[in-house]
């Protein structure tokens, strides 16, 4: 892995890691990466701990993680299983085979299955296995939902259909002139950008009134769409030859058109707004303002390129893993108390008492996390299963997003090797953090 722009010399690495071929999603406080290796199994890199390991050995598809952490996929059966790092690994069977699972950013899992000709839709709040809502529509296809996780668009012949992800209740459906082959939405979710088989445009549809605000000519049908995680440009990708077109979103203007191979990874475009295109062995940078090279990195057709920001590369200066200290600096007196007595001497002749210390700052522990989780008989069964040199885990319940959030936790500790030690011997899955006791 490399600092981006840097990419002269690595600043982690690890031997022996399945090949990336789809990441799903990133979680920063743990450092955990989630993807789908090589033979298709769901993974996990742990940056922290440089270890790689694969999450389940079970044949899933429609593989769907939104924190890094927990990844959802359905068996051969048509259930819905859960991985987590930590352990108690959850499954949900359903009334129908499920088809496909869309993990949200709030912890909400959306599962879709198809019955006849229709669409059923589930909505639970994992590891509970209650179904919340439910709802039906067309038969539909390709789904994808908002970057903020609001709301979920299929596929749905010559149309789209969406969903509100909180409760499943339905939004303006869309009409088009034939099949829909690709769509993508802005971050934000105001605007979806819509191909059709036959059409050579894209059309931009605004969410909230449901119709077509705009169409954006081009040369030929689009057969897929890729958007910034910015939002700034659109990439749309040739039918027939290695080559996509690029729009600038803020005009909904055609830029002009650019060489490059369709991967998982690439096109792309960087945290800094160049487009990354993939050639045959080597990767180039290019302004899409102007389509003007800015620099090519050699053979790095051979990588795989995924953008995401982390503050854990940093290394930590040695004197943040001690206690903090104070000097002895007296207590301020009192202007009208002052003598003129040398120091050293009290007004008796003799030796002077030391003015009292200030109070010391007792020093930071360091916790040993194992999990986060929603439900609190759960987070109490999984605590009651760690202990540690004689030591059992115990529950803490914090909050987050106004829900309370029930984490497993061992410690604190005096230093932050005897945690990491700890966390070893657990056998598990864990992160550090550091408090004030």
């Amino acid at each position: 892995m490399y600092l981006y722009p840097l990419l002269d010399s690595a600043v982690w690495s690890k031997a022996s890691v399945p090949a990336v071929t789809r990441v799903l999603a990133f979680e920063p406080e743990a450092g955990s990466i989630a993807f789908v290796d090589g033979k298709n199994q769901p993974s996990r890199i742990d940056l922290r701990l440089s270890e790689s390991r694969t999450a389940s050995k079970t044949k899933l598809t429609s593989l769907s993680s939104a924190n890094g952490a927990d990844i959802y996929g359905v068996n051969a059966t048509g259930s819905v299983l859960r991985m987590n790092p930590s352990g108690g690994d959850w499954k949900l069977d359903l009334p129908s085979p499920a088809r496909a699972v869309f993990a949200q950013p709030n912890g909400n899992l959306i599962i879709a299955a198809n019955r006849g000709e229709s669409t059923v839709l589930w909505r639970v709040r994992p590891p509970d296995k209650e179904i919340l809502d439910s709802a039906v529509l067309p038969l539909t296809g390709r789904a994808v939902r908002t970057q903020v996780g609001d709301r979920l668009y299929f596929t749905a012949d010559s149309g789209l259909v969406g969903v509100k992800a909180a409760d499943l209740s339905p939004v303006a459906s869309m009409s088009f002139k034939s099949r829909v082959r690709s769509l993508a939405t802005t971050p934000s979710g105001d605007r979806l950008y819509v191909t059709t088989a036959t059409e050579p445009e894209i059309a931009v549809v605004d969410r909230y009134s449901g119709l077509i605000e705009t169409r954006i000519p081009t040369p030929a049908a689009p057969s897929d769409l890729r958007m910034d995680p910015l939002g700034r440009y659109l990439l749309a990708r040739f039918p027939r030859a290695d080559s996509a077109w690029v729009i600038a979103i803020g005009a909904n203007r055609l830029v002009g058109a650019v060489a490059t191979r369709w991967a998982q990874d690439l096109p792309g475009i960087t945290p800094d707004g160049l487009l990354a295109l993939l050639g045959e062995r080597d990767v180039r940078f290019v302004r899409p303002a102007t389509l003007k090279a800015d620099r090519t990195v050699k053979n790095g057709a051979r990588d795989f390129w995924y953008f995401f920001s982390w503050d854990g590369f940093r290394p930590r200066a040695q004197g943040l893993d001690q206690p903090v200290t104070f000097g002895g600096d007296s207590i301020p007196m009192d202007s009208t108390a002052a003598s003129s007595t040398p120091p050293g001497i009290d007004s008796a002749g003799g030796a002077a008492v030391p003015p009292p210390s200030t109070v010391p700052q007792r020093a930071a522990g360091f916790t040993v996390s194992f999990a986060a989780i929603l439900n609190e008989p759960q987070a109490r069964a999984v605590a009651s299963s760690i202990t540690v040199n004689g030591a059992r885990a115990r529950v803490v319940t914090t909050n987050a997003g106004g829900s309370p959030v029930y984490r497993v936790v061992l410690g604190p500790f005096n230093s932050r090797l005897e945690a990491e030690n700890v966390g070893r011997a657990s056998g598990r899955q864990y992160w550090i953090y550091e408090e004030s006791r």
